[in-house]
C-alpha cells in the first residue's frame, strides 16, 4: 500500500524559499557591516573641533635636556690700598771716602803681610774722643805709605820659633787706633791663631813709629784700621 502526504504536511516544497530567505538576510547583514561607519566628527566654523571625546588622557614624556651646571664665579679679588706717597728729601750729607783696600800677598817667615780694612761701612760717632772709620784723608804709614809699611813688618817680625817647629800658621787680625798726633794705640786681637803669633802680631803693630794722621774736614781725628797679619810657612 502506497503511502501518501498531504501537501500542508510537506515541507520540502518550502525549503528553496526559506534558503533564499536565509542568504538574503545573511547578505543583509554582511553589507550592513561593511558600510559601518563611525560618527563623523564635527566641526565648529573656525576650524577648530567640537566635541572631541579622549577615552584616556595620553602622557607623552618629554626629553630631558641636560645642562651643565654653570662655573663658579671667580674669587673676588681685594683691592690694595694705594700707597702713601713719600716725600723724598734731598740729603746733601757727604759721604765721607771709604778705606782702599791695599792688595794682599803671603808672607814666609818673619814676613807679615798687612792690609787696611774699616770695620764699620759708615763713621759713628758717640763721643768726642771716638775714633772714626771713614775719613776724607785716611791715615798713612809716614816711612813710605803701604809698600813702606810692608818693608817695616818684613823687617821686625820674628816668626816665634814654637809655632816653626809645629808648623803653625795663619793670619791674625789686628785692630788698633791712628791717634791726631799719628800715634799708634789700643792695639787689639779680633781673631787669633795660636797664642804665639798673635802675641807677635801685637807686638810688632805696637812699636809702629808715627803715622800721618787722617783728617776730616781739613782736622786731624783718631781712626780706626783692622789690619790682617798673615803668618806663612814655606
Amino acid at each position: 500500500m502506497e503511502v501518501k502526504k498531504s501537501p500542508e504536511a510537506d515541507l520540502e516544497r518550502r525549503r528553496p524559499l526559506w534558503l533564499l530567505v536565509g542568504y538574503a538576510v545573511a547578505l543583509s547583514l554582511v553589507f550592513i557591516a561593511l558600510e559601518w561607519r563611525s560618527p563623523e566628527e564635527k566641526f565648529d566654523a573656525d576650524g577648530t573641533l567640537s566635541d572631541l571625546l579622549f577615552e584616556e588622557e595620553l602622557d607623552i614624556p618629554l626629553p630631558e635636556t641636560l645642562f651643565e651646571p654653570p662655573p663658579p664665579p671667580p674669587p673676588a679679588v681685594e683691592t690694595p690700598a694705594p700707597l702713601e706717597q713719600l716725600d723724598v728729601v734731598d740729603n746733601e750729607t757727604p759721604l765721607e771716602k771709604e778705606t782702599p783696600l791695599p792688595p794682599s800677598s803671603e808672607i814666609t817667615e818673619g814676613t807679615p803681610l798687612p792690609e787696611l780694612i774699616p770695620e764699620e761701612a759708615r763713621p759713628i760717632r758717640a763721643a768726642e774722643d771716638q775714633p772714626y772709620l771713614l775719613v776724607d784723608e785716611l791715615p798713612e804709614f809716614s816711612d813710605g805709605g803701604l809698600p813702606g809699611l810692608m818693608r817695616y813688618l818684613t823687617q821686625h817680625v820674628r816668626y816665634p820659633a814654637f809655632a816653626q817647629r809645629n808648623r803653625i800658621q795663619g793670619r791674625v787680625l789686628c785692630q788698633f787706633i791712628v791717634n791726631a798726633d799719628g800715634s799708634i794705640a789700643d792695639v787689639q786681637v779680633l781673631t787669633g791663631v795660636h797664642p804665639a803669633l798673635d802675641r807677635e802680631a801685637t807686638r810688632v803693630l805696637s812699636t809702629m813709629p808715627p803715622w800721618k794722621p787722617g783728617k776730616l774736614k781739613g782736622k786731624p781725628v783718631r781712626v780706626r784700621f783692622t789690619l790682617p797679619v798673615e803668618f806663612r810657612l814655606q
